[in-house]
């Protein structure tokens, strides 16, 4: 069981370091003075030119995906002995189908760039065409649906922790962070909430924060792995 705690504190680290290098990637663009990655004359100019950073985020986003499978298998797995039943194995798959639809967009990201370079090559309105159908497949269709499914995952991990205690309270509290994604998805497309163009800014902070809460679960859970068995919180033993 402590091994299993090691695989969950490292992975989950893992993971967010990798997330937090996918987010800088995807901010290259507007620092190179390509403002608008929604304009697809701007972005195919900036594949054109600069197509291994394209490429490098479908990557990150693969390793994001095969760190987020272990992690989440691991935490389950070390923390079935406090916190069993149902309300995790839901949460588990909230975690999975994230690591699913972060895997489908990196793959995109990857496969796309050259035929998308090569259709843009042929003709300039065609490669902007190839451009909106992976910009909506990916950053705003598979990416959206990760980064809501990881958002659940955390949510869901804090509120077990929070009733089981398998988890720091103050963990827990700030896991309530990705919580501000997920309404903002929920009650924009309504008109509930005011202004996007206002809380665009913190829906992407929120993402970011979710990256970094699962970073300090990872020290967590490594420190917790490497402590006494009194100090352990997710049900490693003495002996494990």
């Amino acid at each position: 069981m402590k091994t299993t705690t090691i695989v969950a504190g490292l992975s989950t680290i893992l993971f967010a370091l990798a997330g937090i290098a996918w987010f800088a990637l995807e901010l290259v663009p507007p620092s190179l003075g390509f403002e608008d990655t929604d304009d697809p004359a701007v972005s195919v100019l900036f594949i054109r030119e600069h197509p291994e950073v394209f490429i490098q985020a479908g990557l990150v986003l693969i390793l994001m995906s095969i760190f987020l499978t272990i992690a989440v298998l691991a935490i389950a797995d070390a923390a079935k002995r406090r916190a069993g039943g149902v309300a995790l194995t839901s949460m588990s798959t909230f975690g999975l189908f994230s690591a699913a639809f972060f895997l489908v967009f990196g793959a995109l990201r990857v496969g796309a760039s050259g035929p998308l370079l090569h259709i843009a090559g042929l003709r300039d309105d065609w490669g902007e065409t190839a451009y909106l159908v992976v910009q909506m497949a990916g950053v705003h269709g598979v990416g959206q649906a990760g980064v809501i499914t990881l958002c659940l995952w955390a949510v869901g991990l804090s509120l077990i922790g929070l009733r089981t205690g398998v988890l720091p309270r103050a963990l827990c509290v700030l896991g309530m962070l990705p919580a501000i994604r997920l309404v903002g998805v929920t009650l924009g497309p309504l008109g509930v909430l005011p202004d996007s163009d206002l809380l665009w800014p913190i829906f992407m902070a929120a993402i970011v924060g979710t990256m970094l809460w699962f970073l300090l679960l990872g020290i967590v859970l490594l420190r917790r792995s490497f402590g006494s068995a009194a100090a352990l919180g997710l049900g490693v033993s003495a002996d494990a």
